[in-house]
């Protein structure tokens, strides 16, 4: 048996096998014990990972199996295109699987690969080990006194404080997971002149994730700078085929590069600039407290680093730093490099550097998983070197740690790092150090119960760390339980603007009662947009597959952006939202249905037209094509730079024919108390309103205490729909802070909104054809004026007027538009993902010029 288990060690796969294969098993088990679907009713689903990730995988999917384009969606936003898309949250390579997944099942994809993502991590680092020290014997096998401490190494580079803080974020597994693939590229590119490891890891990390990419190529340039100290020779052409080849990747990876380039021109981190003085957020007694086992999982705004990486590499890199063995001008470098990274977390300079030239909003210190690497390289050189170290090296450097500790534990907020956290890792030093001294002293037997005893607590204390840190958890009916309904309720949409359209009759539809709308889905599409009132996401477009104009998204146009402000709706930096919206505007932004759970939601504004499982749908009374026009003169005459909101609502009234306001202010009996706002109403009306001052983030209107409304980012300051009220009626606002807050009252005049709308709706375009990246309509116009499209006025756009290309005359610099003299003209919208040409042939010459290369290389290493 002894004989047998021998010859299983000594076949070198097993120890791939187990690198992968610990990583994903005991991700298994953490989510089993996390009650992870299908263990339990919860998911792995948690910030990005919740309100972007999920909805964009849906999308995707949705594109895969139903053979939508990918070059634009129009379920993200008021649409976007979707190359950029891909390539900044989806270009994952394992995410084409998609197609073969259920829609039902996309979350449990997404935890199924995030373990893939994991284990692979695992299994590179252990690569990466035995080809930077050469761990195969002369007969090309692994020697188990080495391949051993590499398996927990690699663990532990897998279930890192990064790895466990970040791992929700699938967007960038890829990258984290290729890093040590890259690195071991580089080590073969310069020792054995091999590129292709380098080149297409490299490439591939690129192609996942750019934004990650750029950290690994910074780590890149610094470690191979290190790496060129350690040759005695060659060094010229070593920096040649760096350069080289690192070229090659980057263009290869140019098809998304380009495009992601341009459209990211558009977004709010476009005016990023560098930082005009030096700040210093912390000191290193601090950053050493986030090297503590189990130390909280840290994403919030300050820029803490997630740097566990187990208390034994710890002990290890300051064992290297003291190691007889390792010659200072080969730790010199390394040492000036890891001292790098921590300076690096704590300077505002170089953190703006290692983030792309731009300072992160939240989930810090992004680059902390390279310097994770390094730390876990560098203790792995200790242990094999481990005869240079003494035992006074071992008792100074964890006198160092504890000192370290004891400072750490008195100057930590215990949000950031729990004093049992300090507890813990002084513990599991202590154990280690007598591991480290009972085999100096021991006999062989007492060296080799050691040795076992202290790969089994460092594999237990990562496993540790993982288990109590990883993996977040909610419930995943909650996520999915409006899913069934909603696809009844956009079917029902569907025939609804259908028989619109053709002018038939519209018959309410209850999912209950069984009733009956007869339509056919060959009858076409009709463009409308949809919002909901209580948002699960504000990508439930994307999530349920409808068309609406509210986004959360790093490609978020700020234009877009801007203009919603403006007017009064929601915008932040990476999101703009359809709350806040009054009447002209909804109509503009073609929104014509509302999703609801409220089932009294029918008001001046709106009727109900179906319902299903709790949930309903409503028609809006104002509602424009696509395409509409609207005069130069009230163009020219509508200011929305003033700066005052409410008037800039009227003022487009104004300039549509209306001769008095549509918000007209209320004087009204308010009670304020804490955390409840009380607004008698003194006559009938529909009601909006806005705080004066606020500092809750959530608020819930209702009236005589009916069904509530819940806003969300209510900090964002966005104008609040109250809702037809009877005069006497009670508005009652409750805040998520027990604040004081009061508000202005206005009351929506409809007279005026008919009268601004019915100048909007006299001439609009009729559409004719309609998919991703092309429409087609006709419109009759009367007196000349601007075509204005509620679409984002992107690069990738072209405008036909009766078969001529057009140039953009973009409204308030935000829509498309183009102005047509009197007549019937044909009108032609066309999308082409800009950069996607330029970004083909780049990719395609770096991959020749990389064959023919290796080509000539073959062919000279064969003379």
């Amino acid at each position: 048996m002894k004989e047998k288990y021998k010859v299983v060690l000594e076949k070198n796969w097993i120890w791939s096998v187990l690198a992968f294969g610990i990583p994903f098993v005991v991700s298994v088990v953490i989510c089993a014990a996390h009650g992870i679907y299908p263990f339990g009713e919860n998911c792995i689903l948690h910030i990005d990972m919740y309100h972007q990730y999920c909805p964009f995988f849906m999308e995707f999917r949705d594109k895969l199996a139903n053979g939508g384009s990918l070059f634009y969606s129009w379920n993200v936003g008021l649409g976007a295109d979707f190359i950029a898309l891909y390539a900044y949250y989806l270009a994952s390579p394992l995410n084409w699987l998609l197609v073969l997944c259920p829609k039902s099942l996309v979350i449990e994809f997404m935890t199924f690969t995030t373990w893939i993502k994991i284990s692979g991590a695992g299994l590179f680092f252990f690569w990466f080990l035995a080809e930077k020290f050469s761990l195969k014997k002369s007969d090309g096998k692994y020697r188990l006194c080495t391949v051993m401490p590499a398996l927990i190494f690699s663990t532990a580079y897998a279930f890192s404080g990064f790895v466990a803080t970040y791992s929700w974020n699938i967007m960038w597994m890829d990258s984290i997971a290729l890093a040590p693939l890259i690195v071991m590229g580089l080590v073969r590119l310069i020792n054995k002149n091999d590129p292709r490891i380098y080149y297409v890891s490299l490439a591939v990390s690129i192609l996942s994730n750019y934004y990650i990419s750029i950290m690994i190529c910074i780590f890149l340039v610094l470690y191979f700078l290190v790496l060129l100290l350690e040759q005695k020779k060659g060094k010229l052409m070593a920096c040649v085929r760096f350069a080289w080849y690192s070229l090659l990747a980057g263009g290869t990876a140019a098809i998304l590069l380009i495009p992601e380039i341009i459209m990211l021109g558009y977004t709010a981190s476009a005016d990023s600039s560098f930082p005009e003085t030096m700040t210093w957020y912390f000191g290193f007694v601090e950053e050493f407290s986030r090297l503590c086992t189990t130390a909280a999982p840290y994403n919030g705004v300050s820029h803490w680093p997630n740097l566990y990486c187990g208390a034994f590499t710890v002990l290890l890199v300051l064992l290297y730093v003291l190691n007889e063995k390792i010659s200072w001008k080969r730790k010199l470098p390394n040492v000036i490099l890891l001292v790098f990274f921590f300076v690096s977390f704590a300077n505002n300079y170089l953190s703006f550097i290692w983030h792309g030239f731009h300072f992160p909003n939240s989930l810090p210190a992004r680059h902390s998983f390279l310097c994770i690497l390094l730390m876990l390289t560098l203790g792995y050189e200790a242990y094999r070197k481990r005869k240079g170290n003494r035992i006074w090296h071992v008792l100074a450097a964890v006198a160092v740690c504890v000192v370290l500790l004891v400072l750490g534990s008195k100057k930590m907020d215990a949000e950031i790092v729990e004093s049992s956290a300090f507890l813990l890792t002084g513990i599991f030093m202590a154990a280690y150090m007598l591991c480290f001294i009972l085999h100096k002293i021991g006999s062989k037997q007492m060296k080799m119960i050691v040795k076992g005893f202290a790969f089994g607590l460092a594999m237990g204390e990562v496993l540790l760390n993982m288990g109590v840190t990883g993996f977040y958890s909610l419930n995943r009916s909650a996520y999915l339980q409006k899913m069934d309904d909603y696809e009844v309720l956009l079917d029902i949409a569907k025939a609804d603007s259908i028989l619109d359209a053709e002018e038939g009759e519209v018959v309410f539809y209850s999912a209950e009662q069984g009733e009956v709308v007869f339509y056919s889905a060959e009858q076409g599409d009709v463009f409308y947009r949809i919002e909901d009132t209580e948002r699960k996401t504000k990508n439930d477009a994307s999530l349920y597959g409808y068309r609406s104009g509210t986004l959360f998204s790093s490609l978020t146009n700020a234009s877009v952006t801007d203009f919603y402000k403006k007017v009064y709706m929601e915008g932040a930096k990476n999101s703009s939202s359809y709350n806040g919206a009054t009447p002209i505007i909804s109509s503009m932004l073609s929104v014509k249905y509302m999703l609801s759970d409220n089932a009294e939601g029918e008001n001046a504004l709106r009727e109900i037209r179906g319902s299903s499982g709790g949930y309903y749908l409503y028609e809006n009374k104002y509602c424009l094509p696509l395409g509409f026009m609207m005069s130069e003169e009230a163009i020219s005459n509508w200011d929305i730079n003033t700066g005052e909101k409410i008037e800039t609502i009227n003022s487009l009234g104004h300039v549509l024919g209306a001769n008095g306001d549509i918000l007209v202010p209320v004087n009204a009996a308010m009670i304020v108390n804490e955390g409840i706002t009380t607004i008698t109403v003194p006559d009938d009306g529909m009601y909006f309103g806005y705080y004066n001052k606020c500092d809750a983030d959530n608020l819930t209107i209702s009236i005589n205490d009916g069904a509530g409304t819940r806003y969300n980012k209510t900090t964002h300051r966005y104008l609040f729909e109250f809702g037809q009220c009877m005069a006497g009626d009670e508005i009652v606002i409750t805040n998520s802070k027990n604040s004081l807050v009061s508000f202005e009252l206005y009351r929506l005049s409809t007279t005026m909104v008919d009268l601004a709308y019915n100048t909007l709706n006299q001439q609009t375009m009729v559409m004719e054809e309609f998919d991703d990246t092309y429409i087609k309509g006709h419109i009759d116009v009367s007196e000349p004026g601007r075509l204005i499209f509620s679409i984002p006025s992107e690069e990738g756009w072209k405008i036909y007027v009766d078969g001529k290309e057009r140039e953009s005359l973009d409204f308030k610099e935000t829509f498309l538009g183009v102005y047509l003299e009197e007549g019937v003209h044909t009108i032609e919208l066309k999308y082409m993902t800009p950069g996607i040409k330029i970004g083909v042939i780049i990719s395609g010459i770096s991959i020749a010029l990389f064959v023919l290369t290796m080509r000539k290389e073959q062919r000279r290493q064969s003379e």
